[in-house]
């Protein structure tokens, strides 16, 4: 079989020669046509009068849209670093309000408001604004401290009375001898006013006739002036009418929506509108409503007196100037759900701090918000539990119950402040 197909077909040199043949045959021609193209289209480009190449404008263009990239990438880093300065300073601003309404701000409030920025995961977020808190306080440190010290010396100007509280005398007297030099004064003043219309009052006499004549001249002089002005004021009926608020636009036809001219007769000039506002008119009135088309404003951030709280799962943000530690604390304890050891620390801070026992119906007040039932089951947990020895319970001739720590209030001495907070304080007011 083999011997009859090289029998019948070409030596196998030959075919690897022929092969040869045709291939640079089939180059040379393509090489012809390519040269031909070119000469054509350089024919045609001269016609048409485009002398630059297409390969050079290709090259051209390639640095310029590299650069294009760049521009692009920069301004999208901007966009970035506004959008989360911005989402920073809302955050803080957040937690300052809830601070003020006795709230601690946890960070899934934050996705609830809208206040992560786009490019960046709810839980990407909550990282970041804790980070940065961090770094920007260490770094702030100094200046955060210097801030707490001036408070505390503005609040110690400010001290509560050191004596039995009442009006000194010395205050009385001195507002009494105000008041008689002030009467003194006035009865001076008008002592002096009267003589001085006697005199005139003579001198008067003997000018009353000139006087009449010339207050008759004046008096004719301004009728003829004040004819004369109401003819020069009257419009002619080709002349438009002035425009007024009603009639803004003049010829009776009041303009809409337009801007108020900002000249020296303008109500508006001087007026220096926001960044991201604008004036527009809305039934009559100017009012300052948002920008849609104005490019985002660049927010102040201010986080000097932003605490966090770390708890079990998450973190909580409250302002210091707005919110004292002790209440965060027991919203911090309340939050984390730990009814235990949230009743052991307010009953002994109020029996270290005041020193007093602590009072069951706090326990019901925010932001424990506890009822007659949780409160008992916590007292039988913490009896239960063995680990709070000193936590003891007294009861008030009325029924209410009070809590206390050994370690501060000896238990007769609390037993007797439970009977005056409770039974003789409210009889005595």
């Amino acid at each position: 079989m083999s011997e009859q197909m090289k029998t019948v077909g070409e030596a196998p040199g030959q075919d690897i020669a022929s092969e040869k043949a045709e291939s640079a045959v089939g180059e040379a021609a393509a090489d012809q046509g390519a040269a031909a193209a070119a000469t054509q289209g350089a024919a045609l480009s001269g016609a048409d009068g485009v002398d630059a190449p297409a390969d050079a404008e290709a090259a051209d263009e390639a640095p310029e849209g590299s650069a294009v990239d760049e521009s692009t990438e920069e301004e999208l880093a901007a966009a970035r670093e506004l959008a989360e300065n911005n989402a920073l300073a809302d955050v803080f601003d957040d937690v300052r309000k809830q601070s003020a309404d006795s709230h601690l701000v946890t960070p899934e409030r934050w996705p609830e408001i809208g206040l992560v920025p786009d490019h960046m995961t709810a839980e990407d977020f909550e990282m970041f604004v804790y980070e940065w808190l961090e770094d920007y306080q260490a770094e702030h440190k100094d200046e955060i401290e210097a801030e707490r010290a001036a408070e505390r010396e503005k609040a110690a100007a400010v001290r509560s009375a050191t004596r039995a509280v009442g009006v000194p005398p010395k205050i009385p007297n001195r507002r009494l001898a105000q008041i008689e030099a002030d009467n003194e004064a006035k009865a001076a003043e008008a002592a002096g006013a009267a003589d001085k219309a006697l005199e005139s009052s003579d001198q008067g006499s003997a000018e009353a006739e000139p006087a009449a004549a010339d207050a008759s001249t004046q008096s004719g002089n301004a009728a003829g002036a004040a004819e004369s002005a109401a003819v020069v004021a009257a419009p002619t009926a080709s002349e438009p009418a002035p425009a007024s608020p009603d009639n803004a636009g003049g010829n009776g036809q009041a303009v809409d929506n337009e801007q108020p001219v900002e000249d020296d007769r303008s109500p508006f000039a001087g007026l220096r509108i926001p960044e991201g506002y604008r004036l527009e008119q809305i039934e009559g009135e100017w009012v300052l409503v948002e920008d849609e088309n104005a490019a985002p404003v660049r927010k102040e951030i201010k986080c000097n007196r932003i605490k966090v709280l770390m708890g079990m799962h998450s973190y909580y943000l409250y302002d210091e100037t707005l919110m004292t530690a002790s209440y965060a604390r027991w919203a911090f304890l309340a939050a984390e759900d730990n009814p235990v050891v949230t009743f052991v620390e307010c009953v002994r801070e109020d029996s270290r701090v005041y020193p007093r026992p602590y009072a069951a119906e706090c326990l019901k007040n925010p932001p424990f918000r506890m009822t007659d039932g949780q409160i008992e089951e916590t007292w039988q947990a913490v009896r239960d539990s063995g680990n709070y020895p000193d936590i003891e319970r007294t009861e008030a001739s009325n029924g209410d119950v009070y809590y206390y720590s050994t370690q501060y209030l000896e238990s007769g001495y609390a037993a007797s402040l439970a009977e005056y907070d409770a039974v003789e304080r409210p009889a005595d007011v």
